[in-house]
Formats: C-alpha cells, sequence, structure tokens
C-alpha cells in the first residue's frame, strides 16, 4: 500500500514510482515511508523540503551524521587513485584498516586478526565459520534468544526464538523478568551435558535490538564470557549495530567490561560505505584457509578507507565523549515524555540507544506519523516500530543540544495529538 501524504506532491509521485518499479520486500515498513532529497548534520530533508531531526542514524550507520565535511575529504583523500574493487589484491589502505581497527581495540587481548565481509549477517556468518573450522569436530551452536544477527545463512539460523538448523540451541537473555544469573548459568550447562565437547561457539548481542531494546545487567555479559573459558567455546560479540561509541564506549564489549573471542562490527564502522569486520583471534580466523571466505566485495579499497576516515573523526572529535554528554541531554528528554504520555510505558537503553515501549502498535504507529507531520515544515524522522510497539531512538552520536530540545519539544507538541 502505497502512502501518501498530504502537501507533498514530488513525495507522493515518487513513492507511487518506487511501488511501480521496486519490490515491496526490498524495504522495511515504516508509517511514513520518507522520501529523502539531501542530508546533512543530523537533518534530513524531504523531497518536498521539510526537515526533520533524524532519530535513526539511518538505522545506527551514520554515527557521525551526514555530509560529514572532514569525514568526505579524508575518505576522497584516501582513495584517490585506488580501484573501486581489489578483488584478489594486496591494497595498502586494508591493511591500514585492519591495523588500526586492532589497534583501538587495546584492552581485548583477542583482538588479533581482521576479516572483512560486505554486510553485517555477512560479517556474522564468517566469524561463525572461523569458530566452526576451528573446532570441526563440534557442530552445537549456541545463541541468546530474541537476537537478530541477519537474515541470510547461519546468521539467521541463530537469530530469534527458534530455528530450522537442528544444532542450535536458545538461552535466555535478560528481560526485565529479574531471574538470578543461576538461571541463565543453569540453562547453559544443561547445554554443555546435553552435548559434552560438541559446542562450537556462542553467539550474542550486547544489547537486544530488533527485540525491543533490552539492555542486561553487567554481570549477565560476564557470565556468557566465563562459562564459554570454561568449556573452550569461542565467545562472539555482535556489535554489528553497537560499535563505534552507541552504547556509550567506542566498543559495546568495553561498555560490559568482557574480551569475546571475536568482534563483529558493521553499520557504523564505515559511515554508510556498505562494510563490515571481524576482529579477534587469530588462531581462529587463521582456521579458514584460502579462499573459504572470500567474496567480491568484502575488504574494497573505499569500504577500508571508510573505515580509516571515520577512525579519524572519531579521534580528532572526541566523538565519544560528545556522545555520553548527548546521552544525559537526550534521557533527560525522553523521561520527561514519559511522564507527560501515559502510552509511553518504558524509556529503555543507555548511550545514544533507547527504545521507547509504546502501549500498542497503533499508538506506536501513530506517534511516528506525528513526529513527522509535528510542524508544517519541519518534524522528527523514526524508523517503524521495533517488536511491534518500541520505537528506537538513536541519533547520530554528533548531536548537538539545541538539536535534543528542538526534537524534544517537538515530539511534545506533536503527541499531544495522539488519542
Amino acid at each position: 500500500m502505497t502512502i501518501s501524504h498530504d502537501n507533498e506532491p514530488k513525495s507522493n509521485a515518487l513513492r507511487l514510482l518506487m511501488d511501480q518499479y521496486v519490490g515491496h520486500a526490498q524495504s522495511t515498513w515504516t508509517p511514513t515511508q520518507v522520501v529523502v532529497s539531501r542530508a546533512k548534520g543530523r537533518c534530513l530533508w524531504t523531497a518536498d523540503g521539510r526537515r526533520l531531526i533524524d532519530f535513526t542514524s539511518g538505522v545506527l550507520v551514520s554515527n557521525i551524521g551526514y555530509a560529514h565535511r572532514g569525514f568526505e575529504r579524508r575518505l576522497a583523500d584516501y582513495c584517490k587513485g585506488l580501484p573501486r574493487n581489489a578483488y584478489n589484491m594486496v591494497t595498502e589502505i586494508q591493511i591500514e584498516a585492519s591495523r588500526r581497527l586492532v589497534k583501538s581495540m587495546r584492552g581485548n587481548a583477542h583482538a588479533q586478526r581482521t576479516l572483512w565481509a560486505a554486510s553485517g549477517s555477512e560479517g556474522i556468518q564468517k566469524a561463525m565459520w572461523a569458530a566452526l573450522h576451528h573446532h570441526p569436530e563440534r557442530h552445537i551452536m549456541v545463541a541468546t534468544r530474541g537476537g537478530f544477527h541477519g537474515k541470510k545463512g547461519l546468521a539467521a539460523d541463530v537469530s530469534g526464538e527458534r530455528s530450522a538448523n537442528p544444532n542450535v540451541r536458545f538461552i535466555s537473555f535478560p528481560m526485565g523478568g529479574g531471574e538470578p544469573e543461576s538461571f541463565y548459568r543453569a540453562e547453559l550447562d544443561a547445554i554443555w551435558r546435553e552435548a559434552p565437547d560438541k559446542v562450537a561457539l556462542l553467539i550474542t548481542e550486547p544489547y537486544l535490538g530488533a527485540k525491543g531494546s533490552f539492555h542486561p545487567p553487567k554481570w549477565y555479559h560476564r557470565m556468557l564470557e566465563q562459562w564459554c573459558r570454561e568449556h573452550g567455546v569461542p565467545f562472539i560479540f555482535d556489535e554489528v549495530q553497537a560499535c563505534f561509541g552507541r552504547t556509550g564506549s567506542m566498543y559495546a564489549w568495553q561498555s560490559y567490561g568482557v574480551q569475546p573471542d571475536l568482534v563483529v562490527l558493521g553499520k557504523g564502522v564505515a559511515s554508510g560505505v556498505p562494510a563490515s569486520v571481524v576482529v579477534g583471534r587469530a588462531d581462529l580466523i587463521g582456521a579458514l584457509g584460502y579462499g573459504e571466505a572470500s567474496d567480491t566485495f568484502s575488504g574494497v579499497p573505499e569500504a577500508c578507507a571508510a573505515v580509516c576516515a571515520t577512525l579519524d573523526v572519531f579521534e580528532e572529535e572526541k566523538v565519544v565523549a560528545h556522545a555520553r554528554r548527548a546521552a544525559k541531554w537526550l534521557r533527560r528528554g525522553l523521561d520527561t515524555l514519559q511522564k507527560q504520555f501515559p502510552f509511553i510505558l518504558e524509556v529503555r537503553g543507555e548511550g545514544l540507544v533507547f527504545g521507547l515501549d509504546m502501549a500498542d502498535t497503533v499508538t506506536a504507529d501513530a506517534c511516528v506519523l506525528e513526529a513527522y507531520r509535528a510542524r508544517p515544515k519541519r518534524g522528527v524522522h523514526f524508523l517503524g516500530p521495533l517488536a511491534g510497539k518500541v520505537l528506537r531512538v538513536s541519533p547520530p552520536l554528533t548531536i548537538t543540544r539545541d538539536e535534543v530540545d528542538e526534537a524534544v519539544e517537538m515530539l511534545a507538541a506533536a503527541w499531544s495529538r495522539v488519542g
């Protein structure tokens, strides 16, 4: 069904053309189907001139905002003279990007080598391949229930609540139920009793994003790591949506005080250029032989250059420190909105990623639409609700205090129209 908004002739025409030429499966559903003509800083502009403060970061990709002058200049400099694709070639920029990522993970002794991919789910799959190849006699894969690791292959097998893959076992993830640490440990021990010495890996997300923004207590991931160490099981941290400052630290494993064997980075790692990188133990990554993890677009020069340019911006502008300050401004604003509107049941989050748990799906959809239409030419951009009724709030980490205040003010006015 094509969305149509009043006073948006250009956007409405483009939405019709989108429906004519592009399959619906290409995109996830959003109540607004916003048509973007340009982006800069923390804002998007629609084809009809509406300015939107972006509360999505392009699904956690544009951590430094849009059209960042320093990033764009450095990206062009790093890419100068290089081919677009470098399949089966050695490029200095890939070596440099890999070196810098490994060095940036000081504090994790397992950060030794990289393995590149072109998307998050591909990175997850390659991390899992590495663990499975390291212990070919092991076949059981343990994942935390409710996670989302991708829609392809093994990444899809370990996503959600159940799996068609008979080798996958799920354990619980804290979602506010109040179970003690021993409850989760017992689930792990039961899997080991079922298949002693057959567990090849344990994979988890730092927090459950797609499930509705559930953030566990610090002891949870430490308990998982300890169990993995006791049994020689590779511990995989899926930081595709959490890396590069999103949780208030450069990496989410720092926020949770663990040292995963393999960390999968994606989304914000290259500020919009398609890239994913596995960083981890040399023996695990080295378990894959020549060609076993190669593909056409993994580690292309532009992706590696984008990682270097992003790291430059983070270092020079102290992005993570700014994000910690912005998180306090945003949390105060969201708490104020919760007090004003009874349909906001809970505000969950950390760093600059929050979930607003709404009363129901109808209310959540209405809030997305009203935020978009907050004022005649201004609004706030959300994606569609997660898990049916949770609005994710994840603005670029560079958002200013004035922009936070403006967005909260617009939401207060817009959501007063929601019945």
